[in-house]
């Protein structure tokens, strides 16, 4: 029976094959998380509680995929306070979504909070992290909607055909554009943005079509060689009035808020 979901957080554990994974980095604990959208209704014990369960994960690498703030340059110290608490081995990385755009600073507040807290922001630019001598390579486009992403740009520092890397694209229709024109260069593009429907209706799907019924709703997708992964995301506004700045308390209906554990293992 569908409920309202907007506090069932979810822990999502998945195993991504990559075909060229060196044995250093089989077992690669990833974590996403996306689309944490803070604003009036924001609930502190909630995101207390995805601090808690991110941080027990012990992650090598955290990924934050966009829409950081809902709207509006009060609520980037808020956020800022709960990425500041998050813990990963080798580093936390950013990108910026199409709501971070709408920051009062066209996306400079976001930009440098996430620095200040410990956050790369990857706007079309790659960053890599070794272990036991190994080099995985990351690259984050700019928002599909709001930024300019440039694929090439943002893989030009990548080494070619050797490395193994992951794009951070919030947009998931960014996915095919990196997949076709990257054949055996890009491994894996980890995107949010569609809160994998939000208010979900069974037999009909999402209601609003624009962003949460898009070809890439939620999970593992495959094209031309590269894998792609939609995560829900751990926020729950859905909806604001731009003008008015203003917004509506949090829910969900039918889909749950995640925090995404990708685990990168060799193929058999």
């Amino acid at each position: 029976m569908p409920l309202l979901t907007h506090n069932s957080l979810h822990l999502t554990k998945r195993k991504v094959p990559i075909a060229r994974l060196p044995a250093a980095l089989h077992g690669f604990r990833l974590v996403q998380i996306s689309d944490l959208h803070f604003y009036e209704y924001t609930d502190p014990a909630y995101y207390q509680r995805v601090t808690q369960e991110v941080n027990a994960l012990q992650p090598d690498v955290i990924v934050m995929t966009g829409d950081v703030v809902h709207y509006g340059p009060k609520f980037v110290e808020m956020a800022g306070q709960f990425l500041s608490r998050l813990q990963a081995t080798h580093a936390k990385l950013g990108i910026l979504g199409n709501h971070d755009y709408n920051d009062g600073a066209l996306g400079g507040n976001i930009a440098g909070m996430l620095e200040a807290v410990g956050f790369r922001l990857l706007k079309n630019a790659s960053h890599w992290v070794e272990v036991d001598g190994e080099a995985i390579w990351f690259a984050g486009l700019d928002d599909l909607w709001y930024g300019q992403p440039n694929i090439p740009q943002a893989l030009d520092g990548v080494p070619s055909q050797e490395a193994v890397t992951i794009v951070l694209a919030h947009n998931p229709l960014l996915f095919d554009p990196v997949a076709l024109t990257n054949h055996g260069k890009v491994d894996l593009v980890i995107a949010g943005h569609t809160h994998a429907g939000h208010v979900y209706i069974p037999f009909l799907g999402p209601i609003y079509r624009k962003i949460f019924r898009m070809k890439y709703r939620y999970g593992l997708f495959e094209k031309n060689g590269c894998q792609l992964h939609v995560t829900s995301g751990v926020g729950s506004a859905a909806f604001y009035l731009k003008k008015q700045k203003l917004g509506f308390p949090r829910f969900r209906f039918n889909t749950h808020p995640e925090i995404a554990l990708l685990e990168l293992v060799q193929t058999a």
